[in-house]
């Protein structure tokens, strides 16, 4: 608050030099023209050099900690954000695209902090500024003061009953347009090999196009909007000073130049009216979008009381019912150890996956229920149980930076120590050794430098930098050769010496290797409704 008070001090004392910067001289030339001794001068020279040197530094300390103000409260805007989304995934995210979410978190709360810099800050200076000349006018001619009173009361009306509601239609709909065409772009760059095999991409780019050109519309929308209320605000000082003019004949000399560059002088807090009033209907959009986020149905709320996080212990499953608005798989009980391997399987969109988030505490289950070394989840909170249980999968984000980097999402302050030992229990330290570059070689977008093997076992050794109990591994041999799956098998049974293990896959020879098997059945509804179709 302290630096928000200095930084809005000093942005007052600004605009004010700048204002007196003008009106200062203005007498200055006048009273100058009448060759009066120079130190009847003095005042007024020695005031256009502070007047000049102020502004300059006034508004570079305004800037400095109004900005600290708003960068700050963006970070925590945008760690709200985050936490919102975490509270909300994955289920909850499921109707937003990925490229309007990121949208969201980018350009809506960045526009959010413009509420501070560009909407309250310009009214205050502008309220401030233009009152303080119409004081000064008012020890002139109250006629005077009152004339200009009128002419900074009808710019900031239109600025913000016509200004705004011109730009209400554009700026309130650029913010969606903006996410729907990053969503578009998203969408076509993720998909476009697919796009090209199916001969789709001229449609998509197409689709893509449309919305650059809609974004662009409401931008040219919200441009005439600017260019009406400029023009109103030049074309309103410019009458304003004509009636003065006709006002200021009973006045002293030296005082005609004051008077008659006054509304000059108000321009520029004026013009940052009619700015603020632009992009008030963005700024409003931005929030209400933001505040969206708040209303995201959680899959899954944490107790109000937390049990304790038992420190290990077994992973029990009894009778649990696993879906997300349904049933999606038939009750199913078992147990995973450690130094079991324990498989799950069964027919394709059973709920294999459904149930491994059931587990990691990401959704919630059906019926049953899922102890944690003989705590109830229930009694857990999300977060915490995730510190115990951790699930790799197929389509694991493998992130656009060097090994090291993508080890240190599981553990940002590990050692490099323990990313060797994570590598070399997951079978890749050979591997990472043999690399000139080791830990610090660039794995590429989406892991594309590195082989379906390789992703995988990065996936197993940032898993295990995290220190879990319980293993949950999804697929983890799908689309690999048998000889890499059978390495990578290999491997996983060393794994499960000192941790328990859930094995999620549809191949014979992984199963195989299981302690023992659990069959994951479709409800016996669904079962029934097939047998009688047959």
């Amino acid at each position: 608050m302290k630096r928000l008070l200095g930084g809005v001090t000093l942005g007052i004392a600004a605009q004010l030099s700048s204002i007196g910067l003008l009106l200062t001289s203005a007498w200055l030339i006048v009273r100058a023209a009448e060759h009066p001794p120079v130190l009847y001068l003095m005042v007024a020279i020695v005031s256009v050099r502070f007047f000049g040197v102020g502004r300059a530094a006034f508004h570079y300390g305004e800037r400095l900690l109004t900005h600290d103000v708003a960068l700050r409260g963006t970070v925590l805007e945008r760690l709200r954000v985050y936490r919102l989304l975490d509270r909300a995934a994955p289920w909850g995210l499921a109707r937003h695209r990925r490229g309007d979410l990121v949208d969201r978190i980018v350009g809506d709360v960045e526009s959010a902090q413009d509420r501070l810099l560009r909407l309250r800050l310009p009214w205050l200076y502008a309220i401030v500024s233009s009152s303080a000349v119409v004081a000064l006018l008012s020890f002139i001619a109250p006629a005077i003061a009152m004339t200009l009173a009128v002419h900074v009361t009808v710019c900031a009306a239109f600025a913000r009953l016509v200004v705004a509601r011109l730009s209400h239609a554009a700026r309130s709909r650029s913010n969606s347009l903006r996410g729907a065409m990053s969503a578009d772009a998203s969408a076509l760059v993720l998909t476009s090999r697919d796009l090209v095999a199916h001969g789709l991409a001229v449609d998509v780019a197409t689709r893509a196009t449309r919305s650059a050109d809609d974004l662009a519309a409401t931008q040219r929308t919200d441009a005439r909007a600017a260019g009406a209320g400029t023009a109103f605000v030049l074309a309103s000082t410019g009458a304003t000073i004509l009636v003065l003019s006709t006002l200021a004949g009973g006045i002293a000399p030296v005082l005609v130049g004051v008077v008659l560059l006054a509304p000059v002088a108000l321009i520029e807090p004026l013009q940052s009216l009619v700015d603020a009033e632009r992009l008030r209907p963005e700024i409003v959009a931005a929030h209400e979008r933001l505040a969206d986020l708040a209303s995201l149905p959680a899959p899954i709320e944490d107790p109000v009381v937390l049990g304790p996080l038992p420190a290990g212990g077994d992973l029990v499953v009894d009778e649990l019912v696993v879906g997300w608005d349904r049933p999606a798989a038939a009750p199913v009980s078992f147990a995973v150890r450690t130094g079991e391997l324990v498989g799950l399987t069964g027919p394709s969109g059973v709920g294999k996956s459904t149930l491994a988030m059931t587990l990691l505490r990401l959704i919630a289950p059906q019926s049953g229920s899922v102890t944690l070394g003989g705590v109830d989840f229930s009694h857990l909170a999300g977060s915490d149980v995730r510190t115990r249980v951790g699930m790799t999968g197929q389509d694991d984000i493998v992130f656009d930076t060097t090994i090291r980097e993508n080890l240190k999402v599981a553990d940002p302050e590990a050692a490099v120590g323990a990313m060797h030992d994570a590598l070399r229990r997951a079978g890749l330290e050979r591997f990472v050794a043999a690399l000139p570059k080791g830990l610090d070689t660039p794995v590429g977008e989406n892991g594309n430098e590195l082989s379906g093997g390789e992703r995988q076992r990065l996936g197993i050794a940032r898993l295990l930098l995290a220190r879990h109990d319980i293993l949950v591994l999804d697929e983890p041999t799908e689309h690999l050769d048998e000889a890499t799956a059978t390495d990578v098998m290999r491997d996983i049974v060393q794994l499960s010496t000192d941790h328990g293990v859930l094995l999620i896959s549809h191949s014979p020879a992984a199963l195989a290797r299981c302690t023992r098997i659990v069959l994951l059945q479709p409800p016996v509804e669904t079962r029934s409704a097939t047998h009688v179709a047959a």
